[in-house]
Parts: structure tokens; sequence; C-alpha cells
């Protein structure tokens, strides 16, 4: 019988051992075509065409994110294979006692290993295939481009740096597995089944003594990264994430020992039903993997925080965009002459403006924004590190900003004659002023003072943003301002306005004309490279605010699915390939169980039991710490003022059942079948 039969032969009769394997090449295969084929199919080319740089950006990502991916499914591939190969240890055994040469089992390898990697890659292909044109159709409908043109397409640029990488990921296979052959023993191999799991760590006691250290250490690292990471520096921070992770190590290194010594003592429930068994058998397995699960337990605490963080803000920036863009542009100009400055740049209001309105924002040395929490400075340090709590804080007469509610479509303000209020949509800021003004925080302009009217902040933007991070302005009484002794001077100046144009392609040119007159000045007033002298201008359209927003949104859910999704089927079919490689090794032992009267379902509930266990203990780990790490994130993110993580928790939730969950009971199922028969 030559190689290649005796190869279809042994996949056949191993195909319980291949299943997880070839099932997670097919996902691998199809998830690296799907996301590297977008912006090479025709609807993608569209998107690009529309003028969204989102895209092109999400593109050159998504190009420099697969080089990992590669990497990291070139690892999980290499180590899944070390399983089965370390699975058939006794029947390479057997070939060689029955007189067959080393390099006659490598090329059966070779053949096995080619077939499984064509096949996959076949249906891997097409599954990529079918899914990428609902990718690009799902890409396009957020841009809002037209698909009713769509067509069938194939990436073929995708397609080839998809065979090309797996190809070399498959050879590169093939070699270490001719070289692990080539290195075996015949008297090693026919005993692969008597090998037993090492303890790592004899002394019980020094287990013990070690996973309870290195738990406290873990606890202490996680609640100052989480509680206090916002006075946590660069080098302080990365201190914390080193510590974390060899915590995480010395846990598992220790584990073994620990909870087999732990369980013993609590007889009632060790010496319960088959609980002595699931336990030793567990610390056995669990005894020499300390390193595995230490990578699954980080790739699963990133793939949490990525999901939860990544989720979280595309819900944000959905919610945002649809109340932050009430008129068509705002331009925030740092001059008391909006006009005459938008006549100097060839964008005369007249020329596109139909209903404007010019908003004049004052200051006053004596009005700061350390004044406005004075009462709680203490505090406001911590919060803001780095912040200049002398800046004058913006002014605005009452009038002014009723005329401002009005256009935006919202409630007028009403305050009394010796009072104040605070607009900011800064969700973080508000935290600080919110008490402030509850605690009658009064502001001096010139000679009056002035009371809060409202014992909050109203939270509400002033300049149209994408993010709610307006520090917004204070609203004073138009006497205040008016007065000559009240110290205020106008400093800008804020054009409000709709576009003359009626169409929606007008409105388009429109834009890209005031974005073509002013983007670049505004970018560098964003950036701080204004030269001396020169005009300082804000320019926020709804045209860009939509586009910025949609492209952020769906480059970080693309982002956090491609990353996030990869690491998930990696750890997971990691954990599924060594359970089923052990659960082979314990046939006998299941056998000896019955013999000795342990009933059908007395075994079932113990195979369960140490399944899940295996999938239960590295997620919970990364669970924990990702607890703490998404409170860092989410202190974070306020400084956009995104409070509210809850959406992103469900889908993350959602999607670890899905994937997670779906690895842990295929491989239950798996190993029931081959140990239960």
């Amino acid at each position: 019988m030559n190689s290649f039969k005796i190869a279809l032969k042994n996949i056949k009769k191993s195909r319980s051992d291949y299943s997880v394997y070839f099932f997670t090449l097919i996902i691998g295969i199809a998830i690296f075509y799907m996301f590297n084929s977008i912006g090479t199919q025709g609807l993608m080319e569209d998107v690009s065409r529309s003028g969204n740089d989102k895209i092109k950006m999400l593109i050159d990502l998504m190009s420099g994110v697969s080089v990992g991916v590669a990497v990291i499914l070139g690892m999980l591939i290499i180590y899944a294979n070390r399983f089965l190969i370390k699975r058939r240890k006794k029947e390479f055994g057997i070939y060689m006692l029955l007189g067959m040469g080393k390099k006659k089992v490598s090329r059966i390898l070779i053949c096995e290993t080619c077939t499984v990697g064509f096949v996959s890659l076949i249906i891997g292909m097409a599954v990529g295939i079918f899914g990428s044109q609902l990718l690009s159709i799902v890409v396009a409908g957020m841009f809002e481009v037209d698909v009713t043109h769509y067509t069938f397409d194939i990436s073929a640029r995708a397609a080839v740096v998809t065979i090309l990488c797996f190809v070399t990921i498959f050879l590169i296979v093939l070699f270490f597995n001719t070289k692990m052959v080539a290195g075996y023993k015949l008297i090693d191999l026919m005993n692969a089944e008597k090998e037993r799991e090492k303890r790592v760590i004899g002394n019980e006691l020094m287990s013990v003594i070690l996973f309870i250290l290195s738990a406290a250490v873990l606890i202490a690292v996680c609640i100052k990264v989480g509680f206090f990471g916002a006075t946590i520096g660069k080098y302080g921070f990365i201190a914390c994430c080193l510590t974390m992770v060899a915590a995480v190590f010395v846990m598992f290194y220790s584990f073994a020992g620990f909870f087999q010594k732990m369980l013993e003592k609590r007889h009632n429930f060790y010496k319960k039903g088959l609980n002595s068994y699931i336990v030793r058998q567990f610390s056995g397995n669990m005894n020499t993997a300390s390193i595995s699960m230490v990578i699954i337990s980080l790739l699963l605490f990133i793939s949490l925080c990525l999901f939860s963080s990544g989720f979280s803000i595309r819900t944000y920036l959905n919610h945002r965009l649809g109340n932050a863009t009430p008129v068509d542009v705002t331009i925030l100009i740092d001059s008391d002459d909006a006009e005459g400055f938008l006549e100097e740049k060839g964008v005369a209001l007249n020329d596109w403006a139909g209903e404007s309105l010019q908003i004049p924002v004052y200051e006053c040395d004596s009005i700061t924004i350390g004044d406005t929490v004075a009462p709680v400075m203490d505090k406001a340090r911590e919060v803001f590190l780095h912040a200049d709590w002398s800046s004058p804080e913006n002014i605005i007469k009452l009038s002014d900003y009723n005329r401002l509610e009005r256009m935006y479509g919202r409630d007028e303000l009403i305050i009394g004659d010796d009072q104040y209020a605070i607009v900011s949509d800064f969700d973080l800021l508000n935290t600080l002023l919110n008490p402030s003004m509850e605690q009658g925080n009064v502001l001096t302009p010139g000679e009056y003072q002035l009371s809060p009217a409202y014992r909050e902040v109203i939270s509400e933007f002033i300049v149209m943003s994408g993010m709610s991070a307006d520090m917004g302005a204070v609203i004073v009484p138009d006497e205040v301002v008016d007065a000559t002794d009240s110290g205020l001077e106008c400093t800008s100046t804020l054009v409000i306005a709709d576009y003359k144009a009626e169409t929606e392609e007008a409105k388009v040119a429109a834009d890209a004309r005031l974005t073509e007159a002013l983007g670049e000045i505004s970018e560098r007033t964003l950036n701080g490279e204004l030269e001396d002298g020169e005009t300082g201008v804000g320019l926020a359209t709804k045209t860009k605010i939509k586009e910025s927003s949609v492209g952020i949104s769906v480059i970080t859910v693309f982002l956090v699915l491609y990353i996030g999704i990869v690491f998930v089927v990696a750890c997971a079919a990691i954990i599924a390939l060594k359970v089923m490689s052990d659960s082979l090794d314990s046939v006998q032992k299941f056998a000896i169980l019955s013999r000795i009267g342990a009933g059908e379902s007395m075994r079932k509930k113990a195979l369960f039991v140490q399944v899940l266990m295996n999938f239960l203990i590295p997620l919970m780990v990364a669970a924990f710490t990702a607890f703490f790490g998404l409170r860092y994130i989410k202190g974070l993110l306020s400084a956009i003022g995104m409070i509210n993580m809850t959406s992103g928790i469900l889908f993350t939730f959602i999607i670890m059942i899905i994937i997670y969950g779906g690895y842990f009971l295929t491989t239950y199922e798996g190993c029931k079948k081959l140990i239960l028969g």
C-alpha cells in the first residue's frame, strides 16, 4: 500500500482527532480571506471612491494587522499539529516495528498534512468568499453606498495572499513534523502511553504558598490599575502589566499542586462520587500546561477588553451621531470679525450660508476653568493631571445662547440677574462641575457676584463634534456682558449656519469648498501648530462628522472582530485539542471506572466537569483581569464623554457564548463519543 492510501486511511480512522483541527483551519482561512478582501471588491472600491478616507485607513490597518494574525494562526496550527503527533506516537512505533523506515513514516505524515491542508484550504476559501460578499454589503451600507448594483465578486489579491500565507504555514508544519519523526526512538514511541505527567513543583506546600502569593500580587496590581490607573505614569503602567503577566504565570505554574491540596482537605467533597478522580485527573492535565494556560488567559483578556471597549465605542458613536449635528456647519473663529475673516479666506458668509448666527464668545481674567471647579480643586487635579486651570473660561451672554438654542431646536435657558449657568457635554469634566455648582460656587466677573442658577451642568454642546468633549461655556446675564466694569472681552466668534443649497449634491459641494478653504488651518489649530499672530479656526461640518464617526465605528468594529475572533478561536482550539488528546489517553481509565461500578451518568458527569474546568479556569482568570482592565479603559474613554460600556459587555457575552461556548460543547461531545462510545 502506498503512502497516500495509508494517509487517507489514517485520516478516516482518526477523523475524531482531526475534527477540531480541521474546523479551526477552515475558520482561520475564511476569516483571513474575508478581512483581507476589504477594499479590493467592487462595492468596497465604490466606498473608497466616495471620498471617505477612513475606508482607506481601514484597508491599510487590515493589511498591517493581517501580518500579526498570520503569525498567530501559524503558531496555532503548529501547536495543534504537535498534539496530533503526540497522540499518534504509538502508531508510528508500530509502523517502525513492522519494518517501515522513518522516511516512509515521514512521507505518510506529509501526505496526511497536505491532504488535510488542501481540503481545509478549499473549504475555508469557499466559506470566506461567500462570507466576504455579506461583509462588503454590510460595510457599504455603513458608509451609505448604493448596493443596488451589487455583483458577486472574488478578490484575486486576497485569495493569493491567503493561499500563500497558509501554504507557507503548512510547509513549516511539514518541516517540524519531519524533524520530530526523525528524532523519535522506537522504544519511546512504543511506551508513549505509559508516559506520565511530571509534577512541576514536587512540594505541595510550596505550590500553595506560591499560588497564594501570586494571587495576592495579581489582585493588588489589578486594583491599582483599575481604581488608581489615572495616577500611574507610562512606566508605572508598563511595570504593572509585566507584574500581572508574571503573577498569572506563577499562579498557573503552582495551580495543580494548590488545587489538589485544597480539595483533598475537604473530605466530604473529595470522597464523594468520582470527585477524587476528577481532581487528580484535572491536576495531572494542568500540571505541565502552565505556559499554554498563561498565553490563553492573556489572549482571552485582550479579546474581552477589545470586544467590550470596541463595541461600546461603536454604540456610543452611533448614538452620539444622531444628536450631534442639528445644523450643517459650525465655525469657531478666534476673532471678533468673523465675516471679514471668512471673506478673506474666499468663503464669504453670504455666498454659502442660508440661515446663520454669529455668537460672540467672551473671556474674563477673573473667571478661569479652575474657578468653575474651585470647591473640588483637589479632586480635579487628580482627575486631570496635566490640565491648565488658569486658562480663561468661555463666556456667552444669555440672549446669544438662547438664539443658539432655537437654531439647534432646543429649549431656551432661564437664569436670574445675579446667576449663571454652565453648558458642557464633557461628562468627565461634568463630574467635577456638578458638585461645585451644588455647593453654590460663586463666579466674579469684575464687580459682579454670580451664583449657580441650577444645581448641575446643562449637558449640551455648543460646537458640533463627533465626541462628547465640548467643555462648553459659562452663560451669564446680558447686563453683565454689556457692563463696562465686568472685564469681559470678545475673543472669538461662533458661526452657526445651514447651507443655502437645497440638493444633497450642492450641500456636498459647499461642504467641500469650506473644507478646502478652512480645513488645513482648522487641523493646525487643533494640533496647536499655529504660527504667531495666525487666527485659529475650529471647523465642524455635518458631513465630515458623519463620515468620521461612521468611519471610526467601522474601523473599530472590524479590528475588534478580526483580532478578537482570531484570539478566541486560537484559545478555544488549543484547549479543545489538548483536552481531546488527554481524553484519548483516558479511555482505559474510564473503562476501569466502569468495571469498578461507576455508572454511565457518573462517568458523563466526570467527563463534563473535566472538560468544563479546562475551558473555565483560563476564562475566569481572563474575566477577572478584564474587569479591572475595562475600568482603566473606561477612565481613558471618559475623556471623550463615553461612560457606559454595558452594550459592549453584552456583545462580548454573546460572542463568547457563540465561539468559546461552541468549542466547549463540540469538545465535550467529541470526548464523550471517544471515551464513552
